[in-house]
């Protein structure tokens, strides 16, 4: 993923294809005091000081780590994988701070060629490479009965692409997902997209891709949510004040399940 074929939207995209045929990682943790130390650290103010944080490595199949960080309690029912963008996993640490407060935990991941996160060529074209460790790791280590994905930018395409991959998780929402990634246009993914799910773009990301957006959500037959102005993480928490908005409230009800999705 660490390669670029195009550039989309003000954070650029792509790298590519990706396949499905590359061993699952395995769900092996561990988080260490120090590690956790070092990824405060680096994230610097993205990660609120409150953060109830850990980090965590998942053991990938060839031998390889993929970079993680736990916010929230160790074992819950609602666990939420969150997919980053370009900038990596620590701009989702305001979000995800307050979903801990909310009673959630949540699981972000940084994909191949981000962050620490190690992995050959196979397991880089495989969708589901980083998404099913997390998912397992969620599941079997901290008791999640529902798992939801949601990605921010690049993380919003990677996020289609993994649940039309077949991801193990209840709901999914794509936020400011550029319409193409590493080749693959996500519009062909439209039919194989589980029908839990929401599409989040605003019209600041500009008419076409706005407009590509809603077209993804009508035909996979999803929730489409409009933003007013803004891209990815910043429609989920306001960059200034802190506060989180209406639609990152949203998707903390997609997290919680049903009853305030």
């Amino acid at each position: 993923m660490a390669a670029a074929t195009l550039v989309l939207l003000a954070t650029g995209c792509s790298g590519t294809d990706r396949t499905t045929d590359a061993p699952a990682a395995s769900p092996t943790t561990s988080a260490t005091p120090d590690a956790t130390r070092a990824l405060r650290e680096r994230c610097l103010s993205a990660m609120p000081e409150e953060a109830p944080l850990a980090a965590v490595t998942l053991a990938a199949g060839s031998g390889g780590e993929i970079e993680a960080a736990r916010v929230g309690p160790g074992t819950n029912e609602r666990v939420a994988i969150l997919l980053p963008q370009i900038g990596g996993l620590c701009g989702w640490g305001r979000w995800a701070t307050a979903a801990a407060d909310a009673g959630l935990t949540s699981l972000l991941v940084n994909p191949c060629g981000y962050g620490e996160t190690q992995c050959t060529a196979t397991e880089d074209a495989d969708p589901l490479h980083e998404v099913a460790a997390a998912v397992d790791l969620a599941r079997a280590e901290y008791g999640a009965e529902r798992v939801v994905l949601l990605g921010a930018s690049m993380g919003g395409s990677l996020t289609v692409m993994a649940v039309a991959a077949g991801a193990d998780v209840d709901a999914w929402a794509d936020v400011s997902g550029p319409p193409a990634w590493e080749g693959v246009e996500l519009a062909s993914l439209a039919g194989s997209l589980p029908d839990d799910g929401r599409v989040v773009m605003a019209p600041s990301d500009g008419r076409e891709i706005y407009a590509a957006a809603e077209s993804l959500a009508e035909a996979s037959g999803v929730r489409f949510v409009p933003g007013r102005s803004g891209h990815g993480w910043d429609l989920l928490v306001h960059p200034v004040s802190g506060s989180v908005t209406r639609i990152g409230r949203q998707l903390m009800a997609l997290a919680e399940g049903p009853s305030g999705a």
